[in-house]
C-alpha cells in the first residue's frame, strides 16, 4: 500500500466517522502483514521496474507518485505505440532478452499479435491488495475489468470511454454540414480527409468496425479509397496537422496529444462531432503482465498500486482519461460514457474477429 493512498484514506476517515477509520485501520494492517512487507522488499531488491504505456505527457505524470512512494525502485517508463512496441518485443524475445515488465496498452495488437507469441502471463493472480480487489471501488464491479478477455484472468481494464467521434476544423468546416456518418462520403470532401490507416491503427479500425456493422462492408472503400484520404500511421501527426489547418476533417484525433496543444493556445477551433453509426465503449488501457518479467515482485507491486484509487485519481487527471474507479473525477468529461448507456464493447475479445475483418477488408480494397 503507498503513501499516496493512505493519505486518501486518511482523508476520507475523517469525513465518514467510525467506519471510514476502521477502513483505515484495515489498511494499516495490510501495509504490516508479513505478506505485502515481503512483497515491497522484494521489489525493492530487485531495485526496478519497466512500464510501457501510449506516448503522451500525461503517462509519466501519473506514474510518478509511484516513484514518490517507492523511492526505491526506480520507474522506467518507455512510451510505444502498439504498432511500434509489438515488434520490438518480439524481436527482443527472439534473442532471449527481457527488458518489460507490465505493458498498459488496448486489447487489439496485444490479443492478435503478442498472445499467441506468448508474451502475456495472467494478471489476476497478481492482484491481492484488497483496496484494488475490492468491488464496491470499481463501477460494475471489480471483475468487470476481467471481461473483454474470454479467459477472465489475463488482463484488467481500469479505463472506460466513449470511442468514434470525427474531429473538425470549425474555420474551415460547418458543423451542419456534417450531421451524419453519409456526410463524410460527400465528394466536396474528397481529399480533404485525415484518416489513421484502417489496416493497422485502433484509433480508426475500432470505430470503423461499429461503422461497418451499421452501414455494411462497402463503406471501407468509401471512405478510404474512393474518398482519398491523407493516411498516418502516426498518432501526433494526426493530432499536429489538425491543429495546423492542415486538414478540415479527420478521425482517430488523440484527445490526450490535441489537449497538450490547446494548452498551448493552439487547435482551439478544433470540434469533435459524434454519430450514431460510431459509438463505442472502450476499456482503451488495460494492463498486461509480460511473461518472463525481469522485475516480478516489482511487476506485482506496480500492478497493485495503479489499481489504488488514488492512484486512479492521478491517472485520469494527467492522462485526461475517465477511470472505473467509483469516485474518480473523469479525466476527459468529452469521452465519459452517458449513464445507462449500451454501447458496442468494441475491443472485446468477443468482437475481435468482427474487427479483424475491418482491417482485413481494409486491406484487400487499399493498394
Amino acid at each position: 500500500m503507498t503513501s499516496i493512498t493512505r493519505r486518501g484514506l486518511l482523508r476520507a476517515a475523517l469525513a465518514g466517522g467510525a467506519a471510514a477509520v476502521a477502513g483505515v485501520r484495515r489498511v494499516a494492517a495490510v501495509e504490516r502483514s508479513p505478506e505485502w512487507m515481503a512483497l515491497v522488499a522484494a521489489a525493492k531488491k530487485e531495485g526496478k521496474v519497466v512500464v510501457n504505456t501510449f506516448p503522451g505527457d500525461g503517462y509519466a505524470r501519473a506514474l510518478k507518485p509511484f516513484t514518490q512512494a517507492y523511492p526505491d525502485i526506480k520507474l522506467e517508463h518507455t512510451s510505444l505505440h502498439s504498432q511500434d512496441f509489438a515488434p520490438r518485443i518480439l524481436q527482443e524475445r527472439k534473442a532471449s532478452s527481457f527488458t518489460w515488465d507490465v505493458v498498459a496498452i488496448p486489447t487489439s495488437t496485444a490479443l492478435q499479435v503478442l498472445r499467441p507469441a506468448g508474451v502475456w502471463d495472467p494478471v489476476r493472480p497478481v492482484i491481492v491488495l484488497p483496496e484494488a480487489k475490492d468491488d464496491a471501488g470499481w463501477e460494475g464491479g471489480f471483475e468487470r475489468g476481467f471481461s473483454i478477455v474470454k479467459d477472465g484472468a489475463l488482463s484488467y481494464g481500469f479505463i472506460a470511454s466513449r470511442g468514434g467521434g470525427v474531429t473538425i476544423n470549425t474555420d474551415l468546416v460547418k458543423e451542419d454540414q456534417l450531421k451524419t456518418f453519409h456526410d463524410l462520403l460527400d465528394p466536396k470532401w474528397k481529399g480533404k480527409l485525415l484518416l489513421p490507416d484502417v489496416r493497422v491503427m485502433g484509433d480508426t479500425f475500432w470505430p470503423m468496425t461499429a461503422v461497418r456493422l451499421a452501414l455494411g462492408d462497402d463503406v471501407i472503400k468509401r471512405l478510404f479509397v474512393d474518398q482519398e484520404p491523407a493516411l498516418s500511421r502516426d498518432t501526433r501527426q494526426v493530432a499536429e496537422f489538425m491543429v495546423r489547418g492542415r486538414f478540415p476533417i479527420a478521425l482517430g484525433v488523440n484527445p490526450l496529444l490535441l489537449n497538450q496543444f490547446q494548452r498551448q493556445g493552439l487547435g482551439k477551433n478544433l470540434k469533435l462531432l459524434r454519430f450514431p453509426e460510431m459509438d463505442t465503449v472502450n476499456f482503451g488501457t488495460t494492463l498486461w503482465l509480460v511473461n518472463r518479467a525481469p522485475h516480478p515482485s516489482a511487476a506485482k507491486l506496480f500492478i497493485n498500486w495503479v489499481l489504488t484509487r488514488d492512484a486512479q485519481v492521478a491517472w485520469a487527471r494527467e492522462v485526461e482519461t475517465n477511470s472505473r474507479r467509483v469516485g474518480v473525477e473523469p479525466g476527459n468529461p468529452e469521452f465519459a460514457l452517458p449513464r445507462g448507456a449500451k454501447f458496442f464493447q468494441v475491443d472485446a475479445e468477443e468482437n475481435l474477429p468482427q474487427v479483424v475483418k475491418t482491417q482485413d477488408i481494409a486491406k484487400a480494397v487499399m493498394k
